[in-house]
């Protein structure tokens, strides 16, 4: 029987923005009884070269070539079929995708099988079905790799790791839980057996307050919960986090093994040529919230070999780029996680640690993904600062690695705008208003809070790795480029506008226009000119009006009545970061041309997006 095909309305809009005639790998997720979900694909680097194997050690466990996609004529379908059918694992029958260029009219799928392709009708996932149905587990452990500095020695170690890895001697706990996997006793908690299913362990998961006081009687999360507390900024999965451990026997279960937060395994050898290299990695598996829990050892086992072989073909990448001898020092590889909005998934890189962001070869390396995976080179996707933020890593506490909330138009209800259409931030960017960091800026530090919110939309989407500016730092730049007097350092005087765009161009070299609008009551003029932004370059924009400035973040606009209301962030309170409070009271929310003063004039700062990648 053919399976049931599903595709993620994620993957469709991919689809549709290729333009040129290629061809490309599919990757999905076989679940339940027989259904195939497709999640994702990338295109051939040149002519007749698939390159998966460059690529499918990037995806979580479980997300696995599953086929074949071409764009236009397909004349070379079979053969590209019969070159990836040995390295399908998850289905004996490929699937292929036929796609017209540049839209998805006529898009056709077909399982091959017995050398022949049978079409098959296919169903598209949603988001919200998505999020709904599949969540991800995220562990991490550490190794170490002692080895020639040679490609061929360090496959040879990685072999003997995953090997170890694979032993049976790991045990996972679910974070923050007595819930215990190991290889020879499957689930250890009274509440569950192998039968069960994830979505029942996810209800298990408390909530990070839940702890406090000795409390017994801990409120678990419900699945929109988990993603709340556990989940990825910027993303709606529910998230797994584990814990690895390693058991002293095999033949004894793990229930009273103390937990620490990394494995720590030395594969040792006396051979003093050899050298030491830390491996710190971070592995991330997506599964099928129906899946039985018998599966999740494996599956856990296999995201660490992945990341392994991740972190193998980084580590000899490096060697082919430089004369492999005893001489070489071997950079220590990392693990970022990557959650492009266009993909609907995660996708994982490891990088060297002392090679920087702007290092050619690791340039080059991006290069290559923007291309495989069919991404404009223009924008930053895969650079450090592009990493995922997972809720429960960001600290709150510690005075000294305090952030501001993020994303706090999340969750806002609809403007009310009939037959209108959001336009909005593209991106993460924090919220800075006054008060904040102990700074007595009531009254007079708008802009410099709205210039702080949109340096960090900058910092956060990749586009630089400079801090913050203070206001004193603001003030000083003003001053060093004449544009203020001595004076004005260490002062309480507002900025505008202006300003502001000065200051992008000096700490980010950022170019931004200036709009000026005459009254508060035209502001409804540039509407249409709001939603263009938002569309092309989705930066947070700046307005000023008298000695008050604003942040806009989006615009809901109709294009037949003119009707539009604007997503305000409001620099000016001065409260508590609670996200309630703040959407609640209206200091992040839409409003209305009544919100502007009709009397007064207004000038737009409207950062534009530098070419990078």
């Amino acid at each position: 029987m053919l399976p049931k095909l599903r595709i993620s309305a994620f993957l469709l809009k991919r689809l549709e923005r290729v333009k040129l005639q290629c061809s490309g790998c599919l990757y999905g997720v076989f679940y339940g009884e027989s259904t195939l979900l497709l999640l994702s694909f990338n295109v051939e680097s040149s002519v007749g070269q698939l390159n998966y194997e460059q690529i499918q050690h990037k995806f979580p466990a479980e997300l696995d070539l599953c086929g074949l996609v071409k764009f236009g004529d397909c004349t070379d379908t079979e053969a590209h079929l019969n070159e990836i059918i040995s390295s399908v694992d998850i289905t004996d029958n490929p699937i292929l995708l036929q796609c017209q260029l540049g839209t998805l009219v006529g898009l056709r799928a077909s399982f091959f099988i017995h050398g022949k392709l049978e079409n098959v009708p296919y169903e598209v996932m949603e988001a919200s079905q998505l999020y709904n149905d599949f969540c991800f587990t995220r562990l991490k452990c550490g190794f170490f790799l002692h080895t020639l500095p040679t490609p061929e020695a360090i496959a040879k170690e990685m072999h003997t790791l995953r090997k170890r890895v694979a032993d049976g001697s790991l045990v996972f706990n679910v974070a923050q839980t007595k819930i215990y996997v190991s290889s020879n006793c499957g689930i250890q908690h009274q509440s569950f057996n192998c039968d069960s299913l994830i979505e029942q362990l996810i209800t298990e998961i408390p909530t990070p307050t839940d702890s406090s006081n000795g409390d017994k009687k801990k409120k678990t999360a419900a699945a929109p919960d988990l993603a709340k507390y556990y989940g990825a900024v910027g993303c709606a999965y529910d998230v797994i986090n584990i814990d690895v451990l390693r058991s002293r026997t095999r033949e004894h279960g793990a229930g009273d093994s103390l937990p620490h937060p990394a494995l720590s395994v030395c594969i040792t050898n006396e051979d003093s040529i050899k050298q030491q290299v830390p491996l710190e990695l971070e592995a991330m598996a997506i599964l099928c919230k129906k899946t039985k829990l018998l599966r999740l050892y494996d599956v856990l086992i296999e995201s660490i070999c992945r990341s392994l072989r991740l972190f193998e073909q980084c580590l000899s990448e490096r060697l082919t780029e430089q004369e492999a001898t005893s001489e070489v020092k071997l950079l220590a590889p990392l693990t970022y996680h990557f959650y492009p909005q266009e993909f609907g998934h995660f996708l994982s890189c490891a990088y060297l640690e002392q090679l920087g962001d702007d290092e050619p070869s690791v340039q080059e390396k991006r290069k290559r993904l923007h291309r495989q995976f069919a991404l404009p080179a223009t924008r930053p996707y895969f650079r450090r600062a592009n990493q995922c933020r997972f809720q429960n890593d960001i600290a709150t506490v510690d005075p000294a690695t305090w952030t501001p909330l993020l994303n706090t138009h999340l969750g806002l209800r609809p403007s009310g705008v009939t037959d209108g259409k959001e336009y909005l931030v593209n991106g993460n960017y924090h919220y800075y208003h006054y008060l904040q960091q102990q700074v007595q800026d009531k009254g007079w530090g708008c802009a410099y809070r709205s210039l702080q919110t949109i340096c960090s939309w900058f910092l956060l989407q990749g586009y630089t790795e400079r801090p913050i500016p203070t206001h004193l730092e603001i003030q000083e730049y003003l001053h060093k480029i004449n544009d203020k007097p001595a004076s004005f350092v260490g002062s309480s005087q507002w900025i505008g506008s202006t300003e502001l765009s000065m200051c992008l161009q000096g700490f980010l070299n950022v170019d931004s226009k200036i709009l000026h609008v005459a009254s508060g009551a035209e502001l409804s003029t540039i509407s249409s000119e709001l939603a263009m932004h938002f569309q092309t370059q989705g930066t947070p924009v700046m307005i000023g009006g008298g000695v008050l400035a604003h942040t806009i973040i989006g615009v809901d606009y109709c294009v037949q009545t003119g009707q539009a209301k604007f997503l305000i962030l409001d620099p000016h309170y001065t409260g508590a970061d609670e996200l309630s409070t703040i959407q609640i009271k209206g200091w992040c929310g839409w409003k209305g041309l009544d919100f502007w003063d009709k009397k007064s004039y207004y000038n737009l700062c409207m950062p534009q997006r530098p070419i990078l990648y």
